[in-house]
């Protein structure tokens, strides 16, 4: 799809995940991709097609900037530089993820077992027990040839964007900005329907819904007239959608308050009494509701320092209640 004159929409097919593809955006004038889609034949081939449709093909990409490193907006990076000199930028905290992502991994399946017991799932242990063999080693870290700054502007070409680190969904996750065409390139910190997955896990030491509602804030006031997300589809009403979006957030937090008024309870426990968009927690599988644990965790997380919840760790299991 075109957006300007030389600012164009891919779609890149994600087979097996229900949001269908990844978006990515590519610049005819200054060579640049913002995110690149997943690594599969079929997102090689759509990628390849959809730049022969605007007279262009993979040699023609010079700059690579993934909004974040999650695998359906970096998984083309090595093939498009199999076949290209694209250079690759990214917001610094990104080369402190790839080294804790490499040193920890062979500890995954150890690390899972105990945040589930942690999180009170103890009774589900034996199911990860049968799927631990899908867990796969990170991939190689992407080598990073230019590295980002929080508000900085780049330039490349005739083309300026504004860098705006946005943590919270990714720790390295970026927003780009051209204030000429007042375009926002959101990633998957601002989509137009669905909520950003914003998890923390028992090895982590941030504040990723603290880091995530800054980061709405932050890019909330910008004059914008277009935001071009990673995915579902494209809008306009970026203010109105953080809103919604802080709205959101606001009433997850005050479920998972209302779930502790009668009693310390686990986080599988409070888990099961948030009212989740995609499907009640009967429902879910093994792998969801760990997703969903994790999102709660993540408010625990906030609501703990906000100092409106107690953490207590009784022999190894999180208990919360309120202060």
């Amino acid at each position: 799809m075109k957006i300007t004159d030389d600012v164009f929409q891919f779609k890149i097919p994600m087979r097996f995940n229900p949001l269908g593809y990844t978006f990515c955006y590519f610049f005819s004038d200054s060579g640049i991709i913002i995110d690149t889609g997943i690594k599969a034949r079929d997102a090689y081939d759509a990628l390849e097609k959809q730049l022969s449709e605007v007279n262009a093909k993979i040699t023609d990409i010079k700059h690579i900037i993934p909004t974040h490193f999650h695998g359906d907006h970096i998984g083309l990076v090595e093939y498009i530089r199999s076949k290209s000199d694209a250079i690759v930028f990214a917001h610094r905290s990104a080369v402190e993820k790839q080294k804790e992502e490499q040193k920890i991994w062979k500890d995954i399946p150890r690390l899972t077992i105990d945040e589930i017991n942690m999180m009170g799932g103890g009774d589900i242990t034996q199911i990860f027990g049968r799927l631990e063999s899908t867990i796969r080693p990170p991939p190689d870290p992407l080598k990073i040839d230019n590295i980002l700054e929080d508000n900085q502007i780049l330039r490349l070409g005739d083309k300026k964007l504004n860098v705006y680190w946005t943590p919270g969904h990714a720790r390295e996750h970026i927003c780009l900005y051209d204030a000429e065409t007042r375009i926002l390139f959101s990633g998957d910190h601002v989509l137009p329907k669905i909520t950003s997955h914003v998890a923390m896990h028992i090895w982590g030491e941030r504040d990723p819904l603290n880091d995530y509602l800054t980061s709405l804030q932050k890019v909330r006031d910008l004059p914008v007239d277009l935001v071009l997300p990673g995915h579902e589809y494209n809008f306009s009403n970026l203010a109105e959608r953080i809103e919604q979006l802080i709205i959101h957030h606001k009433v997850r937090c005050e479920e998972i308050i209302d779930a502790t008024r009668k009693g310390e309870k686990t986080i599988y426990q409070i888990s099961s009494r948030v009212s989740w968009d995609s499907r009640p927690w009967p429902q879910m599988d093994f792998w969801t509701k760990r997703m969903a644990a994790t999102e709660t965790y993540a408010h625990l997380v906030y609501l703990r320092n906000k100092n409106e919840i107690i953490e207590n760790n009784k022999e190894g299991v999180l208990y919360y209640k309120l202060t």
